[in-house]
């Protein structure tokens, strides 16, 4: 006789345990976005959501659980995990971007001043970091390091969420008008470190040739 306990599963309940993992998922995105302030807890999720606190933990055990599916559900709307690594794609991600941000306004304010918001971003500074000092490679060959990481500080500062939120909530610029702004000043700096990269391979030239000639002589 077979003893052997048998899973029951249907195509009705995996739905309804679908529909019920997206309300506790929206119910976070509504706490961020709305009361940013509010704790982000399991209870207060649960309380939101209209549904059980053991059923929440049933599907988010955890709290790190549970900020991985409102950040994955998050960047489905801003598509902010998107890091591009090159120049180019790095500026014609401005206006997407800036675009996007604007579109879902509340929400990006929600992650930007919840600290539960703030703690899902940290988990992926290090990557963004990565690819845009892949990006800014190029423009910053002729500097040392302690120059490179400061040209790479300015980048991550004037484009970001911070950014946008400043220019649109203290300096009042309006919808579009953000990516705009980022995006000439980000041409701005790249041209001069072009230019300071131009002047920089000048120089060593200049003093390569009497170190050459000197060197020639000492032989002779």
């Amino acid at each position: 006789m077979n003893t052997e306990p048998r899973s029951y599963s249907s195509p009705l309940r995996q739905q309804q345990m679908e529909d019920t993992r997206q309300r506790i998922v929206e119910a976070a995105l509504t706490l961020i976005s709305e009361q940013p302030q509010e704790a982000f807890s399991h209870e207060e999720i649960a309380r939101r959501a209209g549904i059980a606190l053991r059923t929440v933990y049933r599907h988010f055990p955890s709290r790190p659980e549970l900020l991985d599916a409102v950040w994955k559900t998050s960047d489905s709307q801003l598509e902010l995990s998107h890091y591009p690594d090159t120049e180019a794609d790095m500026l014609a991600a401005v206006e997407p971007v800036y675009a996007r941000m604007d579109a879902h306004a509340p929400l990006m304010r929600g992650l930007l001043r919840s600290n539960a918001g703030q703690e899902m971003r940290r988990r992926d500074n290090e990557r963004r970091r990565a690819a845009m000092e892949r990006a800014l490679a190029p423009a910053t060959a002729h500097l040392d390091a302690a120059g490179k990481r400061g040209v790479l500080g300015i980048f991550q500062s004037i484009f970001s969420g911070r950014a946008w939120e400043t220019m649109r909530d203290r300096a009042h610029l309006q919808e579009g008008e953000p990516a705009r702004a980022t995006e000439w000043a980000m041409r701005t700096l790249l041209a001069q470190l072009y230019r300071d990269q131009k002047v920089s391979a000048r120089e060593g030239q200049r003093h390569a040739k009497p170190a050459a000639k000197r060197a020639a002589k000492n032989k002779a």
